[in-house]
């Protein structure tokens, strides 16, 4: 039984997380966030990376040798070890060796037929190493930014999450500015020939400081 639901735990907490280096059939959309209490403000200017705070929920479900097997994971994290710039300009933006590290915890349940079986814990890290690039984008309305080529998720999140257009929602206190991303995508992958539908929501939120 054990061997049944392991690489199950397995397929929870790492093959999602790094979907974005695999085939992925699917759909994704990537939609404004809605953080409360906006104070007016503009993204035009220099910023530091400060950090990136997120929250994952996934789940994986699969049907072998008769069994419904669900793996339930969440994780949230705040990101370490932060460096780098990123400047808008109203219409590019140009990101500056951005750097940060992530070292948290995944927590697992597993279920057969819908009865739990197992919870199970693991660590998950992930390094983005100082990364330059440039990504078009469009102002949406007063506190909204949209990129058509998911420049800004590949410049947050090391290609950690697979690519899509992203649409986000600016808030800004003082000389502060977050960034908040939600994000959402159905996959199917293959364990052994067995297709795992797997489910993955994330917030993200990005906040900088201007220079």
């Amino acid at each position: 039984m054990k061997k049944g639901y392991r690489w199950l735990f397995i397929a929870t907490v790492i093959l999602g997380m790094a979907s974005c280096q695999k085939e992925i059939h699917g759909d994704a959309a990537l939609n404004p966030g809605t953080p409360a209490d906006t104070i007016p403000g503009t993204e035009v200017g220099d910023w530091k990376f400060i950090s990136l705070q997120g929250t994952i929920a996934q789940t994986t479900e699969v049907a072998q040798s008769g069994a419904s097997l669900k793996g339930v994971s969440n994780t949230n994290f705040t990101s370490q070890n932060n460096a780098g710039t990123l400047t808008f300009d109203s219409a590019t933006m140009t990101v500056n060796g951005l750097a940060l590290s992530i070292n948290t915890t995944a927590k697992t349940y597993v279920y057969m037929n819908g009865f739990l079986i197992d919870s199970l814990q693991a660590p998950l890290t992930h390094t983005i190493t100082p990364q330059s690039t440039t990504a078009g984008y469009q102002k949406i309305g007063a506190d909204s930014l949209y990129f058509q080529d998911g420049g800004l998720l590949n410049s947050l999140t090391g290609g950690i999450l697979p690519s899509a257009p992203t649409g986000c929602k600016l808030t800004f206190e003082g000389n502060t500015m977050k960034i908040t991303v939600a994000y959402d995508i159905v996959t199917t992958q293959d364990y052994q020939g067995f297709p795992a539908k797997v489910t993955m929501h994330a917030v993200l939120v990005a906040t900088l400081q201007r220079n």
